[in-house]
């Protein structure tokens, strides 16, 4: 028998964040899912997210920290804004709170963080800030032994080696722990290739929240944060065996398998929303990649393009003019000729070649095409209104 709780009820009521009727069943027996409603819950009364995937994405991240030591991969939370304000720290709190064993390491120095992590049941390491560590090339660069940390912590069993002692002995420290971020603008490639990406925004005056008071709020969350212990705990060899089902591919799969097979202990509800939520994000984090890279933004651009182009053969000056033509063209504005944009694309391995007649020199359709499939996998709007009706 299909059952919703009153809890159930309130969240799905609130807003149009969970309002959905696909994502309304689930079992009335699933403790589990009682208990990431009671998770979602607080998120939805502290924070303002910028969607019902976002809601769904935090909660089961949350749980999925109780759960880090019987999976292979460790996913990043990232959560990033354009500025400030728009709820970044709020949301890394009340995160904190209820994750596994959190570890402030906002000021920790690199080599107590070496140190602090790994062990039979990882902490969670919390970064607040880290534009102040990673936003520029310099500061990147500067900080690039905590890159090296965030990025080998991703997988388990690939320690970082570093010299000890007088004696300058190496020592492998274990790395691998989740790890959840906040910063303002962007962090490098190697993290957000790692991430579960949320972009926050800066809340309207019609949207609002409960004020959180550490004394008067946290000992709700703490016991949360019990409560998703005592659930996982008990069900760490389940989820060690767990092939969840997923609906992406490569790194984004190994991203969000921790998640889906958490959300799949929970069951009903829970397995169907985490899935519609990872297609979502990770259309949008796809999206975000391809207006920050100049080659993918020219690989989008060729391929709306070419479908004003006939035949399986386009000449240079023909694609270069129908670039610069395209609305809001960045190639008018850098003045791109049929030389820079066979630069860009031999980075791809595209090279130019003459037509069938040997006059003029263009791209075939198809080597195009081959590079879209690869580096473009699929067109970003039709993922992102595909899992907002519910489909795979």
């Amino acid at each position: 028998m299909t059952y919703i709780s009153p809890l159930e009820a309130e969240t799905l009521d609130h807003s149009e964040a969970l309002a959905e009727e696909t994502l309304t069943e689930r079992i009335e027996s699933a403790e589990g899912s009682d208990l990431l409603f009671d998770v979602l819950k607080m998120f939805k009364k502290y924070t303002v997210q910028p969607s019902k995937h976002a809601y769904i994405a935090l909660t089961v991240y949350v749980a999925y920290t109780h759960a880090s030591s019987a999976f292979d991969f460790a996913p990043r939370l990232l959560l990033t804004s354009a500025e400030k304000r728009s709820g970044k720290t709020r949301t890394m709190e009340i995160v904190s709170t209820m994750a596994c064993n959190p570890l402030i390491a906002s000021n920790a120095s690199v080599a107590a963080l070496f140190r602090s992590v790994g062990g039979d049941q990882p902490p969670t390491i919390c970064l607040d800030e880290a534009d102040t560590i990673f936003g520029t090339k310099i500061k990147a660069e500067q900080n690039e032994d905590l890159r090296g940390l965030l990025n080998a912590g991703f997988q388990r069993g690939t320690p970082v080696l570093r010299t000890v002692g007088p004696q300058h002995e190496v020592q492998a420290f274990e790395v691998f722990a989740p790890a959840v971020m906040a910063a303002i603008g962007r962090l490098p490639d190697t993290i957000t290739d790692r991430a579960i990406n949320i972009r926050l925004r800066r809340r309207k005056n019609t949207e609002t929240v409960s004020q959180y008071r550490i004394r008067k709020d946290q000992p709700g969350l703490v016991e949360l944060r019990h409560r998703l212990s005592d659930w996982i705990t008990p069900n760490l060899e389940v989820l060690a065996n767990a092939e969840p089902s997923t609906p992406l591919e490569d790194r984004a799969a190994d991203v969000w398998e921790p998640l889906f097979a958490v959300a799949d202990l929970a069951g009903g509800f829970w397995s169907k929303a985490i899935r519609e939520a990872a297609v979502h994000l990770n259309a949008e984090a796809n999206e975000v990649d391809a207006e920050q890279s100049k080659g993918l933004e020219l690989l989008s651009d060729i391929r709306a393009v070419l479908k004003m182009v006939k035949g399986d053969f386009v000449e240079s000056e023909q694609l270069v003019t129908l670039l610069r033509s395209k609305d809001e063209s960045r190639w008018l504005e850098e003045d791109l000729k049929t030389r820079g944009l066979a630069n860009l694309l031999s980075e791809y391995e595209i090279r130019s070649k003459r037509n069938s007649t040997g006059t003029r020199r263009g791209y075939v359709v198809a080597a195009l095409e081959d590079v879209f499939s690869r580096y473009l996998p699929g067109d970003v709007s039709e993922a992102s209104d595909t899992s907002e009706s519910g489909g795979d």
